[in-house]
């Protein structure tokens, strides 16, 4: 289930198996937070320091760049259906922090958006609390 512990933690051993991942993070240092908001407020962050990657729930480090919306906007990000950048001109999700840091680490997104790819179909989305 999307957004869901396990699904962080199969998120997190999918980012840490992932040759390409590890390898266009091997000069980064960067903490990114995403936070869906409904009633509870699910949050989770990826830690990258030079090739080391976690990605697990709650703040455990100050975010380095921070993204907040909710859970329809969170599924439409996830399947692909709408472009982070269109939701946040849209102003569907913010945005936080320093996002200068992300250009500085453009080259891992394409790496980061396969992995995310790898877990999509196994991944079963609800826009519903569930």
């Amino acid at each position: 289930m999307h957004l869901s512990e396990e699904w962080v933690e199969e998120l997190n051993n999918t980012a840490q198996s992932h040759k390409g991942f590890k390898e266009a993070t091997t000069e980064t240092e960067l903490v990114i937070e995403y936070r869906v908001v409904e009633e509870e407020t699910f949050v989770w962050q990826i830690n990258i320091d030079k090739g080391v990657i976690e990605i697990y729930i709650g703040n455990n480090h100050e975010p380095d760049v921070w993204f907040e919306t909710d859970r329809s906007v969170a599924i439409s990000l996830f399947k692909g259906t709408i472009n982070p950048l269109n939701a946040i001109i849209e102003g569907t999700m913010q945005i936080g922090g320093d996002p200068r840091k992300l250009i500085e680490a453009s080259g891992m997104f394409e790496q980061l958006e396969d992995v995310f790819a790898t877990i999509r179909d196994m991944t079963v989305t609800n826009i519903q609390k569930h």
